[in-house]
C-alpha cells in the first residue's frame, strides 16, 4: 500500500482559499496506508493546519521550498512524494491513473512518467489549461494495448514520484533552485524528472494516455485563464485537443 507525502504549495489569497480546501479535503480521502500533508506559504491563516511558514526573501522561490524535505522522505518509511499547487483538485481517479501507468512503463522497462492534464472548467465545458494549441503534431508511442501521447507543452504544475525517482531528482539540476531553460523561476521548480534522463528521440519523458484521457484531467480552480481574453491558455476544450 501507498504511504504519501505531499508538500502543497500555497501562496496565500483570501479568493483562492476556496479551492485549496477543497484540494486538501480531496487528498484527505485518497485510499492510502497514511497521507502526510505540509502546506509551504507565506502566511499562518489557519493554526489547525500543518503550516510551514516559508522563511524566504523572493516569493517567487515559494514553490522551491518542498526541495528542502526530499531527504526527510528518503529516510522516513513513505513510499511516495507528492508536490502540488494549492489550487488543484487530485482524486483518487487521478491516483489510479499515475500508479496503473507507472507499473506499466516499469514492466515494460521504460523511464517515462505518467503525465496529468490541467483543464479549468466552466459552467459548460472543460478546457485544457496549459496548451496553447491543438496536439496535432506530436508523437503516439503504444505501449501493450494502450495509446500514449508526448505532448509539445507537457507543464502539469505537480509531481508525483516513488523513491526511486526522488533519488534520481536529487541527482540532477532540477533540484538545484535556479530557473531551468525557458520556464520561469517558479515553474521549473515543479518540473520534477520531467526533463531528466529523457529516452533517446524524446523532448521529455512525460506520456498522456489517449485511452484515459480524462482520468489524467486536474482541474485548476476558477476560469481565470478561460476568462482571460489577453492569456493564450484554456482556450482548447479539451475533448478536442487530439482533433
Amino acid at each position: 500500500m501507498m504511504k504519501l507525502w505531499v508538500n502543497v504549495c500555497f501562496h496565500y489569497v483570501e479568493s483562492r482559499l476556496e479551492g485549496f480546501r477543497n484540494l486538501i479535503d480531496n487528498l484527505k480521502q485518497l485510499k492510502t496506508t497514511e497521507t502526510k500533508i505540509i502546506i509551504n506559504t507565506n502566511t499562518v491563516f489557519d493554526t489547525s493546519l500543518p503550516i510551514d511558514l516559508a522563511q524566504i526573501q523572493d516569493p517567487f522561490h515559494l514553490t522551491w521550498e518542498h526541495k528542502k524535505y526530499l531527504y526527510d522522505f528518503l529516510g522516513s518509511d513513505f513510499t511516495h512524494f507528492m508536490y502540488i499547487e494549492g489550487n488543484m483538485k487530485f482524486t483518487q481517479k487521478n491516483l489510479n491513473y499515475w500508479c496503473k501507468n507507472k507499473a506499466l512503463f516499469e514492466r515494460n522497462g521504460l523511464n517515462f512518467i505518467p503525465a496529468f492534464h490541467r483543464v479549468q472548467v466552466t459552467e459548460k465545458d472543460t478546457y485544457s489549461l496549459d496548451p496553447t494549441r491543438k496536439a496535432n503534431n506530436c508523437r503516439l508511442v503504444s505501449i501493450e494495448d494502450k495509446t500514449f501521447v508526448s505532448l509539445n507543452e507537457p507543464y502539469q504544475g505537480m509531481f508525483l514520484m516513488n523513491k526511486q525517482d526522488v533519488i534520481e531528482h536529487i541527482g540532477s539540476d532540477y533540484y538545484n533552485l535556479g530557473q531551468k531553460g525557458w520556464w520561469g523561476i517558479r515553474e521549473s521548480a515543479n518540473l520534477g524528472n520531467m526533463f531528466v534522463n529523457v529516452p533517446q528521440g524524446y523532448s521529455h519523458r512525460m506520456l498522456l494516455s489517449l485511452d484515459e484521457f480524462s482520468d489524467s484531467w486536474i482541474p485548476h480552480f476558477g476560469t481565470n485563464y478561460h476568462g482571460d481574453p489577453n492569456s493564450p491558455h484554456a482556450k482548447i476544450l479539451a475533448n478536442e485537443l487530439f482533433i
